[in-house]
């Protein structure tokens, strides 16, 4: 999702079972709310998991993935004209491909040239790629930067906040978990990354298929996944040109937990879209306004924020239920996670959650979770077919 002189556009992605080529955008109205959403050209190929910038009049969509599990990666770029009435001209090849094919990387135009940063290439990426912005709009040879970031970066955020880039969390592979760690670059005269990418205060929590937003001197995580949980909490970051960030803070709750979605922000509003959580794949948009101290106010009417506090108590007074059940086959443990092999009825299946102690044929209970299917662990080195992460585990009295 991009957004360019008050029209939003959503660029491709999956709906649960297929890579998509459709684009679709919506006009923001004076009170915020989204007008209708109208159909605009197909992409030359069905892709997910892209990175999209804007640059003057022209939309660019990077990389991403499609076919069985995006396991097909690419390096291909497309580019769309913004026409004057906010619709899209046909989407166009550009000639220059990535030099490495980047799926679920992080892009953002700095001066007159657009970056791509990160993402999963084979492996997990530190790299940094660079194109030069050509008169006509199209895109130069991509060429890798000399600098790298401070670590792998994997369904992450970014946001160019004045003269500085920002990279949020992501996936640590090892464990299998979100990041909290957060990296800054200065940028140079002419647009240009300065090489010292270094450290900033971290996330308090965890996370990757976040999205990111900046807003008025303050950094936004939205949702992700922890790694045995979706998310549905709100991190504000407040900047400084001379540490990076100073602090990360709680600010409003998302209205569900969710990830790998969208995030945009127009003038004082915040906007997300899509995305997913343990319940399948999301259709809805929200929005919310911006305060003087950069809270986000509440995502829906004044009806539902009443229903909103009663369901929070309620989660609070009740904890997260435990719909799941079986028997304790055996138990690997790792260094953050303990990898269960459970049986119920003729099904045998692993589920990973944080570290506890049981023996096998221990009846338990568990939560909802995270599905992650051929998920390797670097740690264990071992390949499971599928694993199911989960906040909570006990024991069946």
């Amino acid at each position: 999702m991009v957004v360019a002189d008050g029209t939003i556009y959503v660029i491709g992605g999956v709906d649960g079972n297929l890579f998509l080529d459709t684009t679709m955008y919506a006009k923001v109205q004076k009170d915020g709310a989204l007008g209708p959403w109208i159909n605009g050209p197909r992409l030359n190929e069905e892709r997910g998991f892209i990175g999209a910038s804007v640059y003057k009049n022209h939309i660019y969509v990077v990389g991403g993935g499609k076919g069985a599990y995006g396991q097909t990666l690419l390096r291909s770029i497309e580019r769309a004209q913004i026409m004057p009435d906010g619709s899209l001209g046909p989407w166009v090849r550009e000639n220059h491909q990535l030099v490495i094919p980047r799926r679920c990387s992080e892009v953002a135009v700095i001066g007159k040239a657009i970056y791509s940063f990160g993402g999963f290439g084979g492996a997990m990426l530190d790299s940094i790629e660079r194109a030069d912005f050509m008169e006509d709009g199209s895109i130069g040879e991509w060429n890798i930067e000399k600098e790298t970031l401070t670590m792998p970066r994997y369904i992450h955020g970014i946001q160019k906040v004045d003269n500085n880039i920002f990279i949020i969390g992501g996936h640590d592979q090892m464990k299998g978990i979100g990041i909290t760690d957060v990296e800054w670059s200065g940028l140079e005269t002419g647009g240009k990354t300065n090489p010292a990418w270094r450290s900033t205060t971290p996330l308090n929590i965890g996370r990757y298929g976040l999205a990111s937003a900046v807003y008025d001197g303050h950094l936004y995580a939205l949702g992700g996944i922890s790694g045995t949980e979706y998310l549905d909490s709100v991190e504000k970051g407040s900047i400084n040109s001379k540490e990076g960030i100073t602090q990360w803070q709680a600010t409003t709750a998302l209205p569900q937990a969710r990830a790998t979605f969208a995030a945009a922000v127009y003038k004082k509003w915040i906007y997300i879209l899509g995305g997913s959580n343990r319940d399948g794949y999301l259709p809805n948009v929200y929005y919310a306004t911006f305060d003087d101290k950069g809270d986000i106010g509440f995502w829906g009417t004044k009806a539902e924020a009443n229903a909103y506090e009663a369901a929070i108590a309620g989660h609070k007074n009740t904890g997260p239920s435990l719909p799941n059940e079986g028997v304790v086959q055996q138990i690997i443990h790792a260094s953050a996670y303990s990898y269960i092999q459970v049986k119920n009825g003729d099904d045998i299946s692993w589920i990973a959650g944080t570290k506890v102690e049981l023996k096998p044929n221990t009846r338990i209970r568990y939560s909802k979770g995270v599905y992650m299917s051929n998920f390797y662990s670097k740690e264990l080195q071992r390949n499971f077919p599928s694993v199911l992460f989960v906040s909570r585990i006990e024991k069946v009295n």
